[in-house]
């Protein structure tokens, strides 16, 4: 039975790829580095700590010492400019939102996000005071695909993983809610294709187009 609905954060209820690529690559240029030069799927869905790894491996000139929160400030001045005008509250999310609660269903986020930017975000996006609970990078140690961050919402909401729905945008959490023995929705975005959700319950290209009766259907 379907107890929880468990959203990612970027990609999912705020369409903030492009924005992130930006301004990381501000951030990034003053170190002559351009992260357009490397498949967005390297980092896709991981977290700002685990992406900045992979840059430190991959472009020697990033500072080892770069630190991960002294970034990401940095990084959203620029996303907040870029998304001045986007982000604002979706009616569609809101209405699935609403209906969910109003079934006793739980709602949550879940994200690889640091909590101070999620709650900016999702605040502009007039989620935050819906949620049920929110579970940042800052509450895990190990970031996805590992299941930790979704199997934390199911401990703080008190339901159990296979009542749980996560809905995200890449394969990483797709993953990474399977691990965690949830149903698994994929939201499809130009970054993906359907035969890269493979192991998704059900895919889905436009909340439009998403009803409750699809997530309750996969129980």
């Amino acid at each position: 039975m379907l107890k929880a609905i468990i959203f990612d954060m970027d990609g999912v209820l705020v369409e903030s790829e492009e924005s992130i690529s930006q301004s990381f690559n501000l951030v990034l240029k003053k170190y002559g580095v351009n992260l357009n030069s490397i498949s967005k799927k390297e980092y896709l869905g991981r977290s700002l700590r685990d992406q900045m790894e992979v840059w430190k491996k991959i472009f020697p000139q990033v500072p080892k010492d770069l630190e991960v929160e002294k970034f990401s400030k940095e990084a959203l001045e620029y996303q907040l400019k870029i998304l001045s005008q986007q982000l604002r509250p979706n009616e569609t999310i809101l209405n699935l939102i609403e209906n969910a609660k109003k079934q006793d269903i739980k709602i949550a986020v879940a994200t690889s996000s640091v909590k101070y930017r999620a709650e900016i975000f999702l605040e502009l996006m007039g989620i935050l005071d819906k949620l049920d609970t929110l579970v940042t990078a800052n509450d895990v140690v190990n970031h996805k695909p590992d299941p930790a961050v979704f199997l934390e919402v199911a401990k703080r909401l008190q339901v159990e993983p296979k009542n749980c729905v996560v809905i995200e945008d890449a394969v990483n959490g797709i993953q990474a809610a399977k691990s965690a023995g949830m149903k698994a929705v994929a939201k499809l975005t130009q970054h993906h294709t359907r035969e890269d959700f493979f192991e998704a319950d059900y895919i889905f290209s436009d909340f439009k187009d998403l009803r409750m009766d699809d997530l309750k259907n996969l129980f």
